[in-house]
């Protein structure tokens, strides 16, 4: 086929409506770098590095790897990223303290996420015995905002135990040693805690969780990067509703590239995926927890109160042009 009959023919498949994908030419494909958080939770950004869908946007990804997402947060912030995969925690925090980087998209959700893992040798056989422990979390993240939370389901504060600073990827083995009586981290931590420690960890009950926790996963760009870049951010948001089709459509395959990815069980991944809610979206519940995230960081002296109303304030850390121009019922956010 000739030059002048291809044209005709793409004009006559838009004419009837049937869509054309156009192969990027590798050579001007935009080169960004992503920092992406570690554990199943993460699955859909997961699966747009593993299946590559940054390249049907004109996308050549790079992805830096961090155990939390305040660590991919925070090398966003260094200007090491472009993209960061991370928690409303971590936004309400920062938010609250004027760093102005923005949500682009929700892509999960879930309140099993999180798990507390205790010492079956230090007297805790309840939640509400974790008073006077020691626990092991990284601070200032959504294992920090998830254990006040946890706590305040059993009558407790944070000012009933005591914290200890540990890093995500190293609280399964300080939940060995004597210095901790438990951990507050993700489900997948607390499932090799079990298995690593057989009959001296356990994972105690959530309960009620749903009622005072939801932890939202989001993918974020600094504020310039969405008012120079609205087509990367664009793309970047298609990338994520390609791969939630994906995650979707094809459970079993999912769950095997995502188990890959995390070193971790098929068994314990598919467990994992069972306490999600997977979906590309911006809504209220998202805005509502925001707020509660940044009060919370204001109650526990970690951020000063802002002048401006913390809903106004966390609005603006919402940007939703992006996931509007793409998918535009999946932003019911007012």
């Amino acid at each position: 086929m000739d030059r002048r009959g291809f044209v005709k023919t793409l004009s006559a498949l838009s004419m009837l409506g049937i869509g054309v994908h156009r192969i990027p030419d590798a050579r001007a494909a935009q080169k960004i770098v992503v920092a992406e958080s570690q554990g199943f939770s993460w699955a859909v950004p997961y699966l747009v590095s593993s299946k590559d869908y940054w390249r049907a946007q004109g996308i050549e990804a790079t992805t830096l790897a961090f155990t939390s997402g305040r660590l991919a947060f925070d090398a966003v912030q260094a200007g090491k990223a472009q993209f960061a995969t991370t928690t409303d925690s971590v936004i309400g925090l920062a938010g609250a303290n004027g760093v102005n980087t923005v949500i682009v998209a929700e892509f999960t959700r879930l309140s099993s996420g999180m798990v507390v893992a205790a010492r079956t040798d230090r007297g805790i056989d309840t939640p509400a015995q974790l008073k006077g422990k020691r626990i092991a979390t990284p601070l200032g993240t959504s294992g920090h905002y998830f254990l006040s939370r946890y706590l305040s389901l059993w009558g407790l504060s944070l000012k009933d135990v005591t914290l200890v600073n540990v890093g995500g990827g190293d609280v399964v083995s300080a939940i060995g040693k004597n210095g901790v009586d438990a951990f507050a981290w993700g489900f997948d931590s607390g499932q090799r805690a079990v298995a690593d420690y057989p009959g001296l960890v356990r994972l105690l009950p959530d309960t009620g969780l749903e009622k005072v926790f939801v932890s939202h996963y989001v993918l974020t760009a600094p504020e310039a990067v969405v008012r120079q870049q609205p087509k990367l951010v664009e793309g970047a948001v298609r990338a994520l509703l390609t791969a939630e089709q994906f995650y979707l459509e094809h459970p079993q395959d999912a769950a095997a590239l995502v188990a890959e990815r995390t070193k971790a069980s098929l068994a314990a991944t598919q467990a994992g995926f069972g306490t999600m809610q997977v979906g590309v979206r911006l809504d209220n519940r998202l805005l509502d927890d925001l707020v509660l995230n940044g009060e919370w960081a204001i109650n526990a002296g970690l951020a000063q109160r802002p002048k401006e109303d913390l809903r106004s304030l966390y609005r603006k850390l919402v940007y939703t042009d992006a996931l509007k121009a793409v998918a535009p019922h999946r932003v019911t956010l007012s």
